[in-house]
């Protein structure tokens, strides 16, 4: 191959970087938007989350309290699903973590899990669905 064919071919070095960061505003806007006191969440932890709910015109806190078993990274709009029990009837719940909603996450304490998604937890019951804490 000549030396033309060879530069024609390679790509400019300006090129590849630009398409990875989106555009100056929207980056700028995520910077903004994004939540700074998060606490380190890994999946298996166990959770408080005060969530803000608004009815009738009135606002309140409610306070979910479960076992995250999902972790979707996806940079400002990351979400945890969380899991919990209520009167023998499991409840999973999404939330984004950069939400204005999302008043604060408290982690109760971290558990020794090996997977990324604890997705198996759905079939288990009672004292089988139980982690071990982490120490």
């Amino acid at each position: 191959m000549t030396d033309e064919k060879k530069k024609s071919k390679e790509r400019p070095a300006g090129a590849s970087a630009a398409k990875k960061q989106p555009a100056g505003a929207a980056a700028d806007k995520q910077t903004q938007e994004a939540r700074s006191e998060v606490p380190v969440i890994r999946p298996g932890d166990e959770l408080k989350v005060f969530y803000r709910v608004i009815e009738a015109g009135k606002e309140r806190i409610q306070i979910y309290e479960g076992t995250v078993i999902a972790i979707k990274n996806s940079g400002i709009s990351k979400t945890i699903t969380v899991r919990k029990t209520s009167f023998g009837i499991a409840v999973e719940r999404i939330f984004p973590l950069h939400s204005k909603l999302v008043q604060k996450i408290e982690v109760k304490k971290h558990t020794r899990v090996r997977r990324a998604k604890l997705f198996y937890l759905r079939k288990l019951k009672g004292k089988a669905s139980r982690l071990k804490e982490l120490r």
